[in-house]
């Protein structure tokens, strides 16, 4: 009788743990209609680089399950679509055509995902116009040169006034997750007067969150820039040993900041790799990888052949040291001279321009100046 006692508890109390699992966790309910069975349908996190879930389709319909921090922002990809969800650890719904989803999406479920199709419904008609433009653009659909110059005019508008309607939108909403990652993302282009304000009115929870962090450090921290000296950090290297940048002060520096999802970056790699002979003695170059994901940091560096130092935090998108470096968009690079000045700063990366060429050339011509 104690044992069937005993047994019963068990039960009651796998139930209750089940329960509780699911009111932390997320499910996704999905259909995409026009997809075959077994299509491959991902959710990826767009910070951290990686699936958090995958499964099949079946008739159209699939399911996703996982667990989020906090509301995450991640696409929801089929073969060559995607579609941006906030995730956040409820019960979601998600309804697509399989064509165009990023556009024809609908998502319920979540109060950011609320927020986000408020937002969807503000864009939607300039980004349709957008879209329509750019395909017109690329398939050569024009008649002539006065019809092109009428489908790059009607791209640029409706692609500034969507961009207007995001960063405002933001602005009417910085106490949540999707207006406060929208205004860290756009930080430069918006008055630091405003953004010292929405940062001090922003609640102690949100003061804690990654994006906001590094907003601060935008806004209230010295900053790397071209005429000023190098920002010093530590880091770890592949093999996890620790790496500081002060430990090169006495060569020219090349610190590039890259990540394994950034095909310009790759290139970049493969391209120093391959002429990694031409490279001066002079000159050091430091690779800083902004993946959070380690396997992928390691495989791109196995397959980009990098042979110099090659080191990262791993803190992704809001890293401090990405941050100190204002790195918005990547490649960004800098080159430092053997006073520890930044002599240079590179945005993206011109395959068409021999790159070790151009660093020689801005070496020689700083040593002229010395």
């Amino acid at each position: 009788m104690i044992r069937i006692k005993q047994l019963f508890r068990l039960v009651i109390l796998a139930i209750i743990l089940a329960n509780c699992k699911t009111d932390k966790d997320f499910i996704i309910k999905g259909h995409i209609d026009g997809i075959e069975d077994g299509s491959l349908i991902t959710l990826f996190h767009l910070d951290q680089q990686i699936d958090i879930d995958s499964t099949f389709s079946k008739n159209g319909k699939f399911i996703l399950e996982g667990k989020v921090e906090n509301p995450t922002i991640c696409y929801i990809r089929c073969k060559n679509e995607y579609s941006i969800i906030i995730v956040e650890n409820t019960e979601m719904s998600f309804k697509s055509p399989k064509n165009k989803m990023f556009l024809y999406s609908s998502i319920e479920g979540g109060k950011e995902q609320k927020l986000q199709n408020a937002l969807n419904i503000l864009q939607r008609p300039y980004l349709i116009t957008t879209f329509s433009a750019y395909d017109s653009l690329t398939n050569n659909m024009f008649s002539n040169e006065y019809d092109k110059k009428r489908l790059i005019k009607n791209l640029n508008e409706s692609q500034s006034i969507a961009q207007d309607l995001y960063i405002n939108f933001a602005k009417k909403h910085p106490k949540s997750y999707l207006g406060l990652d929208i205004i860290y993302r756009n930080r430069k282009t918006i008055p630091k007067d405003t953004l010292k304000i929405i940062y001090e009115n922003l609640p102690p929870s949100f003061k804690e969150t990654s994006n906001s962090k590094a907003l601060k450090i935008f806004l209230f921290e010295e900053i790397a820039q071209k005429g000023k000296h190098f920002i010093d950090f530590k880091a770890k290297t592949l093999k996890g040993e620790d790496f500081v940048l002060s430990s090169l002060k006495d060569n020219y520096i090349y610190l590039s900041f890259w990540s394994a999802g950034c095909a310009p970056c790759r290139i970049e790699n493969r391209f120093l790799s391959q002429n990694f002979s031409e490279i001066p003695n002079e000159l050091s170059i430091v690779s800083f990888s902004i993946d959070k994901n380690e396997k992928l940091w390691t495989e791109a560096s196995k397959n980009d052949s990098i042979k110099w130092d090659n080191v990262s935090a791993l803190e992704a998108e809001f890293g401090r040291v990405k941050n100190l470096y204002e790195v918005q968009g990547i490649p960004t690079s800098f080159l430092i001279d053997r006073d520890g000045i930044i002599i240079e700063q590179f945005m993206g990366y011109d395959k068409d321009q021999n790159l070790i060429i151009k660093l020689k050339t801005l070496i020689d011509q700083n040593k002229n100046k010395r």
